[in-house]
């Protein structure tokens, strides 16, 4: 860890402006340590710091100017932020069960693995779900019958993630996708039992866009054509002939993209939510779509002159009324509704180096009531 405390003394008391390219690469480091996946979480994070060295390179090459010396301090307060890309023990993300008895939460014991764990919303008991030794497990999804899920796996932290199907238990684990040089994130099971519908980058992790396949692997095929530099997990429709994501537009604001699905799929709409004490620049997770079709669930952050508060919103698609459910939620991500869109879970309180333990939480969504669900049997 190199702590903030004892960064070099003219990083402390140089006053420069990091100016828009510190402002682009801060949003960046906020917006990757919220990433529900450990193994994409810490790739990304190196591919930010490689940027930023090679823009100390080119500043190098033509002396050393005030804006150099703002893009070295900078540099070094991301390898702080990261703790030298060692992330905590958390909690990396969670669905809930389509009879929204239990969760599979993803957690991170170290740099070195991610797993899943089943946990009973009555008990809080947790339970390995596969049984593998080493890796990162990513956020599973469910069948709309609750007996798959699907999720992405990695062996380990420089290796590409694939699509895995397993039941609901963890035994007969096959996998979806190979291998072939690019990175498979969030799947998801569409309401017609039959597709899969994953998040693909390419081997620079800059580009990523949405594909489906069949349950066996075949049909491959795009979905959008985006090149998005990020993406949230996606959400379907419950008719199933839409879904949405969250990326960022041209002004690296995030905004929710809704796609329709029917053939050929094609961008329908852009939802642009804007809350109340929003950064300079929006930034919004993990937006799903509602039971009645017409809802969206939706993070979005907020700043008072401290740390980012992350709380949770309700808009619907065609107003696009907004409506605030939570307040001074903290540091909060990963928020799934259940199918019956009466409740939701999310994980609370900690970015990766803060030394803060990671919180489930269950809200009312009729209340706004959230409860913490206390967690025990984590290994």
């Amino acid at each position: 860890m190199h702590p903030i405390g004892t960064l070099p003394d003219e990083c402390v008391n140089a006053d420069v402006s990091l100016g828009p390219l510190g402002a682009f690469y801060s949003m960046k480091v906020v917006s990757v340590a919220s990433w529900g996946d450990g193994q994409l979480r810490l790739k990304y994070f190196r591919k930010l710091l490689h940027a930023l060295q090679g823009e100390l390179r080119l500043e190098a090459s033509r002396g050393l100017t005030r804006l150099s010396k703002a893009k070295l301090c900078f540099s070094l307060l991301m390898v702080s932020l990261v703790g030298c890309n060692v992330p905590d023990t958390r909690f990396e993300g969670l669905t809930l069960s389509p009879d929204g008895t239990y969760i599979l939460a993803v957690y991170s014991h170290s740099a070195t693995s991610s797993f899943i764990y089943r946990i009973p919303v009555d008990t809080g008991v947790a339970k390995r779900v596969t049984n593998v030794s080493g890796g990162f497990e990513g956020i599973p999804s469910f069948s709309p019958d609750g007996k798959r899920i699907a999720f992405s796996f990695a062996e380990k932290d420089e290796a590409h993630s694939r699509i895995i199907l397993a039941n609901a238990d963890g035994s007969d684990p096959q996998p979806l996708t190979t291998t072939s040089g690019a990175d498979d994130f969030f799947p998801l099971f569409s309401t017609d039992k039959k597709t899969i519908i994953f998040a693909r980058s390419n081997p620079t992790g800059h580009e990523w866009n949405f594909f489906a396949s069949d349950l066996n692997g075949t049909n491959v095929r795009q979905l959008t054509n985006e090149n998005a530099y990020q993406v949230s997990r996606a959400s379907v429709s419950p008719d199933g002939k839409r879904m949405m994501f969250v990326n960022k537009d041209i002004q690296h604001n995030d905004v929710i993209a809704v796609y329709s699905l029917e053939e050929p799929p094609k961008l329908e709409r852009t939802l642009k939510p804007h809350v109340a004490g929003e950064p300079g620049q929006s930034i919004l997770d993990d937006a799903s779509f509602l039971a009645d079709g017409k809802s969206v669930l939706f993070l979005a952050a907020s700043v008072k002159g401290g740390p980012y508060d992350y709380d949770v919103y309700r808009t619907d698609v065609q107003t696009q009324a907004i409506e605030r459910l939570t307040k001074d939620n903290g540091y909060a991500y990963s928020l799934q509704p259940s199918q019956d869109g009466k409740k939701a879970v999310f994980v609370r309180g900690a970015l990766s180096g803060s030394g803060k333990k990671s919180q489930l939480s269950l809200i009312d969504l009729a209340t706004g009531k959230v409860s913490p669900l206390s967690v025990t049997g984590l290994e």
